[in-house]
């Protein structure tokens, strides 16, 4: 087998035990054999080990042009020129959903309406190029993007799509929005008891209005027919081809038993290019049991994680399980409510209807105030004891989608069974019954770690908002903070939202990490785009995509490129314990990396290159600087991805 030689870069190996990424000075190659680095270091270094291992010196002719490659006479050598670019550790993201962004590259994407009336219209236009009868599915929309931040209604979806069922996901995938005809086949009617943690949400008479939340929306989504298997393949192909060209190589995947099938078969037909570490749902965790499945079993493609549950909802949603109520949708004064009836008017008037009738319709069918604006409920015994007064009874708190005792049974099963526990929680109510469960958990997990002779790191998802105690207990009882950085920025139009009084710590990476935690990015695609430099980018700046520097949500909570780099990197490593063999570039680690055109850890204006620094500058010597570096590391362009030795991708 030829060893490969990756020369003439900037190698920023991201290894603790060098100091390549805090120095000017870097090597220049990498030497791979097979899927394993042999070593780093410069050219001239790398062929004397080479001429060693193979007892012959030679030449080298020049290799010319990024990824052009030359076989080095007189040893077994394949030279890859990297041509001046940076090469850095391949980013992993530490939390995706594979099969619903390989959907949301087919489905009706709503990311970018900017009112009910377009949304609408963009659904009507979907359907119009459909089968008769066809579920109509999307997702992406935001109403607190809209110019009419009104809820949906499935009145409308009625009057513009009569003929086929529809599911439109919300982007943050935790509401659905349907008509009747999917809530009839559904078999969910006005007299439909909501589920424990989950709610199909009615008007103020208590009538459907097409909004599900939470665990109810499985109750629609299991009639929206899944791809055929074949078809999932080739989803899951595509999706994986564009994860390669944004720089990741590997994937922890938290979609369902779908999923796992799909990589199964890219690997089993020798397709599958990038690694992924498979989370179980819950519904899945007896077969789990059954069949042996293991966290840390499985191969160097498809490696097997462990269990997600659901503490709490989606703060977009409302559904966030919080300390303190979210502001009350129905508080507008008398001149907001006209104004608002009017809007409503203008929006019904926008969409075509059609001569068909629905029976259950009576009124004017345009979308009033009163009958969008719900108001939600937290289920009892999920409220914080100080909320539990007369007048908070009604107030929401947002939703708790498993009581602490239930969360800890459901954990504490799968751990004495071997697999490991990643448990959703966005509020600061949430993340303090999740920290409580995984502290009463701490000796079933020591015993199952020495049965089992493995680590099992159990994980919060999201980790948003902490209560300032729960920070060090996170680094206390060992638990990971998997964090999503696009999720900040994203919700910069909703942190009115939560309550300023109580003084959370929020999308609080640096606070995690100063406290010893451990903390892994990713994107929760298709929530937010995968593109990892874009994560990078607002871990840097905590800004708007776009780099406006006013809209910086407490710069003082900001992440150098090198730290923010390193959460995508050796934390989700450290997170599926493979933090021996990944997240950085050593002798002896998977040959696992990427060559880009701009370089973290060097930058003009960036006068001491930091790794948490909590002044809001990071180093640079302004905002200026700041946001010129972190707006050229998001418009990163990617030349080679590598996995396991080999060139998955090539611009």
């Amino acid at each position: 087998m030829l060893m490969r030689l990756f020369s003439n870069a900037v190698v920023r190996s991201f290894d603790p035990a060098a100091s390549d990424t805090t120095s000017a000075v870097a090597p220049d190659s990498i030497l791979v054999n097979g899927e394993k680095i042999v070593a780093v270091g410069t050219r001239a270094e790398l062929l004397d080990i080479a001429a060693t291992e193979s007892s012959t010196a030679a030449a080298l002719a020049s290799a010319g042009g990024i990824g052009a490659t030359t076989v080095i006479p007189g040893l077994e050598i394949e030279e890859i020129d990297c041509a001046g670019q940076v090469i850095l550790p391949g980013l992993v993201d530490a939390h995706m959903h594979s099969v619903h962004y390989a959907d949301s590259l087919t489905d009706l994407d709503l990311s970018n309406v900017r009112s009910l009336a377009e949304a609408v219209e963009a659904i009507r236009e979907r359907a119009s190029q459909m089968p008769f009868g066809e579920w109509v599915v999307g997702s992406g929309w935001d109403l607190n993007k809209w110019d009419d931040p009104r809820y949906p209604d499935r009145q409308l979806l009625d009057q513009a799509v009569p003929d086929h069922p529809v599911a439109m996901w919300s982007v943050d995938l935790h509401t659905l929005w349907t008509n009747a005809h999917g809530l009839e086949i559904a078999g969910i009617d006005d007299l439909t008891a909501d589920p424990f943690g989950g709610e199909f949400v009615r008007d103020d008479e208590g009538w459907l209005t097409g909004l599900v939340r939470e665990d109810a929306t499985d109750l629609v989504a299991r009639y929206i027919p899944e791809p055929t298997r074949e078809e999932q393949v080739e989803r899951l192909d595509r999706t994986q081809k564009l994860f390669l060209s944004q720089g990741l190589t590997g994937i922890h995947d938290f979609d369902s038993i779908a999923s796992t099938l799909g990589w199964y078969d890219l690997r089993e037909a020798d397709q599958q290019h990038i690694r992924v570490t498979k989370y179980l749902r819950g519904p899945e965790v007896p077969w789990a049991i059954e069949t042996g499945w293991h966290t840390g079993d499985g191969d160097d493609w498809l490696h097997r994680g462990g269990l997600k549950l659901f503490s709490d909802g989606a703060l977009g949603s409302h559904t966030s399980h919080m300390s303190s109520p979210f502001p009350d949708p129905n508080a507008h004064d008398d001149a907001h409510d006209s104004e608002r009836d009017v809007e409503a008017e203008q929006d019904a008037e926008a969409v075509e209807t059609t001569d068909r009738e629905r029976d259950d319709a009576s009124g004017d069918l345009g979308v009033s105030a009163e009958a969008s604006e719900q108001e939600y409920y937290t289920y009892p015994g999920s409220l914080p004891e100080e909320a539990l007064s007369t007048e908070a009874v009604d107030a929401n708190y947002g939703i708790a989608q498993m009581s602490e005792d239930d969360l800890f049974d459901n954990a504490r099963l799968a751990t004495e069974a071997g697999i490991s526990v990643a448990i959703h929680a966005i509020g600061d109510q949430a993340n303090h019954h999740v920290l409580n469960v995984f502290e009463r958990l701490r000796e079933t997990t020591k015993d199952a770690e020495e049965r089992f002779e493995r680590p099992l790191r159990h994980r919060v998802e999201h980790a948003q908002f902490i209560q300032p105690d729960d920070v060090a207990r996170f680094a206390e009882l060992d638990v990971i903070a998997s964090m999503q950085p696009r999720h900040c920025i994203s919700d910069l139009h909703l942190l009115h939202l939560i309550d300023e009084s109580a003084q959370l710590a929020a999308y609080a990476w640096p606070d995690l990490l100063s406290a010893g935690a451990h903390v892994a990015f990713g994107s929760d695609g298709p929530v937010e785009p995968a593109n990892p430099f874009a994560a990078i980018y607002a871990a840097m700046t905590r800004a708007n995509i776009s780099g406006d520097t006013t809209t910086s949500f407490q710069p003082r909570r900001r992440l150098s490129a090198t730290e923010a780099i390193r959460q995508h990197t050796f934390g989700p490593a450290y997170a599926a314990g493979l933090d021996d063999r990944r997240g950085y570039l050593a002798p002896g680690m998977d040959a696992d990396f990427i060559v880009v055109d701009t370089d973290p850890c060097t930058a003009e204006g960036l006068t001491e290159l930091t790794t948490l620094d909590h002044d809001g500058l990071l180093g640079y010597e302004s905002e200026e600087a700041l946001f010129a570096h972190a707006e050229a590391i998001r418009d990163t362009t990617v030349a080679l991805t590598v996995v396991g030795g080999q060139v998955k991708y090539q611009a």
